[in-house]
């Protein structure tokens, strides 16, 4: 057994909610290949909270230095499943899907865009969450949000 399945065991034993390592988390996002082909990383993942960086060097940008809103909202999105993922409980709730996400763009993003994600809400079968986006600068250059979709899982299929 790997080191990932017996977090995820003793998580699950547990029953503590399931923010990863912030390593390991990491090192996730780095394995793969569209990420990596985007020039989107994991920067930082917390209780209802995730954090990405797109970076301005790879496939996700213009030759003058805008990252493209496909890198950004492929973040974006991947942010809202991160924040929600670490508030599921192991043995009662399931991701189900992205139940909605729309996003605004009102800047041109140059140089590294950070997206950031939080719950607002989490129900017993849909969550809520923000998702914004700022250049290096600080700026911002998208806004946006998310529902996503829980399912209880049944006591007795246990």
């Amino acid at each position: 057994m790997n080191r990932d399945a017996r977090y995820a065991l003793a998580t699950r034993k547990a029953g503590q909610l399931a923010v990863p390592p912030r390593d390991r988390w990491i090192e996730g996002i780095a394995s793969r290949p569209l990420f990596a082909a985007l020039g989107i990383t994991g920067d930082n993942v917390g209780e209802g909270y995730a954090r990405y960086r797109v970076s301005p060097l790879r496939a996700g940008a213009a030759e003058d230095g805008t990252v493209s809103t496909l890198a950004i909202t492929t973040a974006a999105d991947q942010a809202l499943v991160a924040a929600i993922s670490t508030l599921i409980v192991d043995g009662k709730e399931a991701m189900n899907g992205t139940a909605e996400m729309s996003i605004t763009y009102v800047a041109r993003a140059t140089g590294a865009v950070v997206v950031d994600s939080s719950v607002l809400h989490k129900g017993e079968r849909v969550s809520v969450m923000t998702v914004e986006a700022r250049d290096e600068a600080g700026a911002i250059v998208a806004t946006g949000r998310g529902t996503y979709s829980i399912r209880p899982l049944r006591q007795d299929a246990l």
